[in-house]
């Protein structure tokens, strides 16, 4: 079984500060989830911190299986000793299944001496149910010996805006919401209707579908995230694939085995002599135009 080692790094909130600044806070001995992401062009020095992760396998390739590593961060002195801090799934926000949907989770976690944050490994499964719409596994800090909840109210760090900003929520909380749905993605010229069309599919690739998709990556060996930049799709490819991809269904429909797609209609490029309107059956009967 292949896996995607899927990262998601965090910086501390006390980035801004040195080692000794960190050694020397005498406060509660508590453990949060550090998760930060935002705008591209942002880092973790201005990433707003997060209630939840978005996993997305359709972005990992042909990966049957992906582990998400989540950040918890200590708040208090550092110490010369090993100490643990527990996670459990939150069944409040859960709606993903255990064995089904990711594997289970280990639950004490430790950070080593010396050590200010450790990484919670989530194994997450890649199922056909995750085509048709999102799960979510929430996990949640429990307290014990070495631990209490430090941030069971979180408020926004000022200066951590490069992204969406969520301004309160409760940091010993955290949402893994993960789905393998298929959308359109950036480069992708085409549209579902024309009105010089009758309302039938236009554009070099026609309307955007899964299958049509899968059927482009096949022929040509590319990936989701090759359709996601101009310089992994380039004019010249996208002009390749309309003409490709037209003759061969040409040659499927001349061959009697034409290419349908899930609502029966008969799948279609630039070039290809039918038309085909969504929602639309082909009739073979009544030739190329539906």
């Amino acid at each position: 079984m292949k896996k995607i080692f899927y990262y998601i790094l965090m910086l501390p909130i006390f980035l801004s500060g040195c080692e000794k600044d960190l050694m020397d806070y005498e406060g509660l001995e508590g453990v949060y989830f550090a998760v930060q992401w935002g705008n591209s062009w942002g880092s973790e020095r201005t990433w707003p911190y997060q209630p939840f992760t978005e996993v997305k396998f359709m972005q990992l390739g042909n990966a049957d299986t992906a582990t998400v590593d989540i950040k918890v961060m200590v708040t208090g002195s550092v110490k010369d000793y090993d100490r643990t801090f527990r996670v459990e799934v939150n069944p409040d926000s859960t709606t993903a299944v255990v064995n089904v949907d990711y594997l289970p989770l280990e639950n004490d976690i430790m950070i080593g001496a010396g050590e200010y944050m450790a990484m919670v490994p989530v194994r997450l499964i890649r199922t056909e149910s995750l085509q048709h719409g999102e799960k979510v596994l929430g996990l949640k800090l429990v307290e014990n010996q070495y631990f209490k909840l430090a941030f069971p109210e979180w408020d926004a760090v000022k200066g951590f805006t490069s992204g969406d900003v969520r301004e309160h929520f409760d940091a010993s909380l955290h949402e893994i919401r993960f789905s393998d749905m298929m959308v359109r993605p950036t480069e992708w010229i085409g549209t579902d209707s024309s009105p010089y069309y009758d309302g039938a599919e236009s554009g070099s690739w026609g309307a955007f579908s899964r299958k049509k998709l899968e059927m482009i990556c096949e022929r040509f060996d590319l990936t989701y995230n090759d359709f996601m930049s101009k310089t992994t799709m380039p004019l010249a490819l996208q002009m390749l694939i309309a003409k490709t991809m037209s003759q061969l269904l040409i040659d499927r429909y001349n061959a009697k085995d034409p290419v349908l797609e899930d609502d029966g209609r008969l799948m279609y490029f630039d070039g290809c002599p039918w038309a085909s309107k969504i929602g639309v059956p082909w009739i073979p009967d009544e030739g190329y135009y539906d």
